[in-house]
């Protein structure tokens, strides 16, 4: 059926990747410890090993952004104070009054 020598020490790897999680399985067979009923010995049966669970938790965050309307109101209140306060005034008066020594005809 298959010849053993292209089953002999067959690597075979697996390769996932994801945003969050790094997987990496390698599983290395060798056929030489199985037969494939080629009639040189009984047949040996795979071991079923029991499955492993991976649990990867992932946190998203999420921006929502909600509109809360506020609204101001402005009452501006003008308040008018009289207050009284004198003002004074002056005036003035100027007199002039000419006073005559005499004319310059009296002194030749």
């Amino acid at each position: 059926m298959f010849s053993n020598e292209l089953f002999q020490n067959m690597n075979m790897e697996n390769n996932v990747s994801g945003d969050n999680n790094y997987i990496n399985n390698d599983m290395n067979v060798d056929v030489n410890m199985m037969n494939y009923g080629n009639g040189a010995g009984p047949m040996n049966s795979p071991v079923n090993e029991g499955v492993q669970e991976k649990c990867v938790h992932r946190t998203f965050f999420h921006e929502v952004p909600h509109v809360c309307p506020i609204h101001t109101r402005i009452i501006n209140h003008h308040v008018y104070k009289h207050t009284y306060r004198p003002q004074y005034t002056c005036s003035e008066e100027n007199t002039v009054s000419n006073v005559q020594c005499g004319s310059c005809c009296q002194f030749r």
